[in-house]
């Protein structure tokens, strides 16, 4: 009796098994389904009066480039630092006030390699000649001798000069530092991510698109965000019936187990 009631058993948990793992095989997972406009790489699509570039595509992920025309760019001068100018070396001299106005630029002098020189009473000398006619020069009146006056070029705050090709401001001068500002072209990228939402456009006309990666280098921009999270959540739920359907397969498989085990145990 005790065996025949496990077998019933066992039987019935072995078809509520085989249910659910049916239900696991014709089963499908809802696909995401959002309307909008599909590119490839290198294509180009525009948002407000901003034009972007697909840079790349690649697993579920993406890059978007778009060229800024008038993007501003930052260079400093520290005091007592050199700089390069013109292809000229100069050293960048503040003056010591609260809030300088100008910045001097006085160009640099370098002693060959085998100009030998000597340091006394904290002033430095270059050596010059040998035995009985050596001499000792200071390094600055050395250089004057060798190369002529230094040059010298002074700016203001809001002045303009050239540097490194671009017309350039010096916007702002403190005591330690003078900052050089100018504008240019610059490009910037924008990181793309299945289902993860991202404002495209200029400030004051932007859109928030869903990236949806349909195909092995396709990107799909959509504006149906909600849409998007509410066929997310569908996903969701669906994997959490499968997992709770493989719960039953395994449960029902260890009943079965159990059961068997259990009738054929000997009898005291």
């Amino acid at each position: 009796m005790q065996r025949r009631s496990a077998t019933v058993y066992a039987v019935l948990f072995l078809v509520v098994a085989a249910g659910a793992y049916s239900l696991i095989g014709t089963a499908q997972q809802p696909d995401i389904s959002v309307e909008g406009d599909t590119y490839t790489e290198d294509q180009t699509l525009t948002v407000g009066d901003r034009q972007y570039t697909v840079a790349s595509i690649g697993d579920g992920e993406g890059t978007l480039a778009w060229t800024n025309e008038s993007a501003r760019y930052t260079a400093t001068w520290e005091n007592n630092t050199t700089t390069q100018l013109d292809n000229t070396t100069y050293r960048v001299l503040i003056p010591n006030e609260s809030d300088p106005g100008e910045v001097t630029l006085r160009q640099q002098f370098n002693l060959s390699e085998n100009t030998s020189t000597v340091t006394q009473d904290e002033t430095r000398y270059v050596i010059v000649g040998e035995g009985d006619n050596r001499t000792l020069v200071p390094v600055d009146e050395y250089k004057r001798d060798q190369f002529g006056e230094p040059d010298t070029r002074t700016f203001a705050e809001g002045e303009s000069l050239q540097y490194e090709g671009n017309e350039t401001t010096v916007s702002n001068i403190t005591a330690d530092v003078a900052t050089l500002a100018w504008t240019g072209t610059r490009t910037n990228e924008v990181g793309l991510a299945e289902g993860r939402n991202v404002t495209l456009g200029p400030t004051g006309d932007t859109q928030s698109f869903v990236p949806h990666f349909p195909e092995e280098g396709e990107l799909l921009l959509s504006t149906q965000t909600a849409e998007y999270q509410q066929q997310l959540d569908a996903q969701a739920d669906f994997d959490e019936r499968i997992a709770g359907l493989w719960g039953v397969v395994i449960l029902s498989g260890l009943t079965v187990a159990f059961l068997v085990m259990f009738a054929f145990l000997p009898n005291k």
